[in-house]
């Protein structure tokens, strides 16, 4: 009884294993025919080169196996899908599946070590990161756009504040000038006409008397005092010529002293104007600051209207530099680099108080502050490791700015001068010539702040990139070399 027992309990769990091996088989058999329906499908859409469908297929085919034990062809499937979909990506600048597919990549390396597939990823994030920068520089553009027309709307408002009261005031002076000249002239003619009428008054009371007196003298007497009348209406008319003559002259006179008050006025006013617009009057100069300025924003008024001939000169400049300043990020390697670090020279350069003229200016000299890189050669320019006899031709890239600079104004050369010669001065004096502090030009220690905060943001330097929080705190670290009113204002902007 015992023994039959033992062997039904035996048949039960022989009858239970074979059932388990039997649903084992089944369900292996049925994922490698769900294997082998998705490779098919996915291979069918990818003869129709619909990839995304593809794609989708491909990775449930993948999940039905485990990671170590994908069969091969669904490997080489998936390979080809997936290189596919990101050539197409490359195209179309469609990035809606590019997150799944690193995530799957990451997954199954086999499939991400694919020499194609590498490659178009790395062109699939170039492309994002340019895209990036797009926008980064719409932004900026859009800014400094903002930040032109607040400055042109202050300055016409200040213009139109400064004509206004100017006009008002002189209006007033010659209004009263002309009323104390009007008084005096009708004064003059008054007093001339009053003695004029007595004396020809005198006259005719003279004559009326003479002839009262004629009918009793003889006819001899009567010529006698008719020459005398004669004689006396001469001086008359001679009297009142010369009244005439002397009011004339006190006319011109008065008109003189007009004309020199009119002359007294417009001067007083261009001095007015003069002093209130801050006495920013010569575009040549234009107020920029030389060597050794460390005063922010003593220009800060509004710099004088440029005229046409300046404006177009200006805007050649700007133009001849934005071409020299790709010529030098294409030797250097540093792409944007110009356009980069000039942007960020005038935002700093508006922000510490200075005009819009003077960072017109700056903005053009920090696009070619590099400018004697083009004469070192390309073998040091891209030397992973430089000799001390290499490391001297380096720096020596300063002095040979003016092979370059032919083409600036002689009137903005001081400026393009300092930017070239004096960017890589620190405060302390350990820079390259030697210079220390103040001394060290304004354009030049702009320039030393806006460069370092672009290489240590700049994907050139990826062993070392730096978030804009980062890369302020280390420039805050080291006031020896940087002007710290600078970073500050640095940190306000970016």
């Amino acid at each position: 009884m015992l023994l039959n027992k033992n062997i039904t309990k035996k048949s039960f769990l022989f009858v239970l294993l074979c059932f388990f091996a039997a649903g084992l088989i089944l369900a292996q058999s049925a994922t490698a025919d769900l294997t082998k329906r998705f490779l098919q499908k996915a291979d069918d859409q990818y003869s129709e080169m619909k990839y995304e469908d593809a794609f989708k297929t491909i990775n449930a085919a993948l999940k039905l196996s485990e990671r170590d034990e994908v069969p091969g062809n669904v490997y080489l499937l998936a390979t080809q899908i997936y290189t596919k979909l990101l050539e197409k990506m490359t195209k179309t600048k469609d990035y809606t599946l590019f997150n799944d597919v690193v995530m799957n990549l990451q997954t199954y390396p086999k499939i991400n070590d694919e020499p194609q597939i590498q490659k178009f990823i790395r062109m699939i994030q170039q492309q994002q990161a340019d895209i990036k920068d797009a926008a980064r520089d719409a932004k900026n553009r859009e800014m400094l756009q903002d930040i032109s027309a607040k400055q042109q709307a202050q300055q016409q408002e200040m213009v139109e504040n400064i004509t206004a009261s100017t006009q008002e005031s002189n209006k007033k002076m010659l209004e009263t000038f002309s009323d104390k000249m009007n008084e005096s002239t009708e004064s003059i003619v008054s007093k001339m006409s009053e003695q004029n009428t007595s004396l020809i008054q005198g006259v005719t009371d003279t004559m009326t008397t003479t002839l009262d007196t004629m009918d009793k003298r003889s006819s001899k007497t009567v010529w006698i005092i008719a020459i005398g009348a004669g004689i006396i209406f001469l001086v008359v008319f001679l009297l009142v010529f010369l009244a005439m003559k002397a009011s004339a002259r006190a006319s011109a006179i008065q008109a003189e002293q007009l004309d020199s008050t009119l002359k007294l006025i417009a001067g007083m006013q261009q001095t007015n104007n003069q002093l209130l617009l801050g006495g920013v009057t010569d575009f040549n100069g234009m107020g920029l600051k030389s060597a050794g300025s460390s005063r922010w924003g003593v220009d800060a008024l509004p710099a004088p209207e440029m005229n046409d001939d300046e404006k177009a000169e200006l805007k050649q400049l700007v133009i001849d530099c934005e071409k020299l300043g790709s010529e030098i990020d294409a030797v250097t390697k540093r792409k944007n680099n110009s356009k980069n670090v000039s942007e960020l020279v005038y935002k700093l350069a508006m922000q510490l108080g200075l005009n819009q003229n003077s960072s017109m200016i700056y903005f053009a000299a920090a696009m070619v502050y590099d400018a004697g890189f083009l004469s070192v050669p390309e073998e040091i320019l891209e030397a992973e490791s430089l000799t001390d006899e290499q490391r001297v031709q380096l720096r020596d890239h300063i002095n040979h700015y003016e092979e370059y600079l032919g083409f600036v104004p002689r009137k903005y050369w001081q400026i393009f001068k300092e930017a070239a010669l004096y960017h890589h001065e620190n405060t302390d004096g350990s820079g390259y010539l030697g210079i220390t502090g103040p001394d060290i030009p304004q354009i030049a220690r702009l320039i030393h702040v806006a460069e370092s905060y672009n290489s240590l943001i700049s994907r050139r330097n990826y062993k070392q990139i730096m978030d804009k929080e980062t890369a302020i705190q280390e420039l805050e670290s080291k006031p020896n070399l940087y002007d710290i009113d600078v970073v500050k204002v640095l940190d306000a902007i970016v």
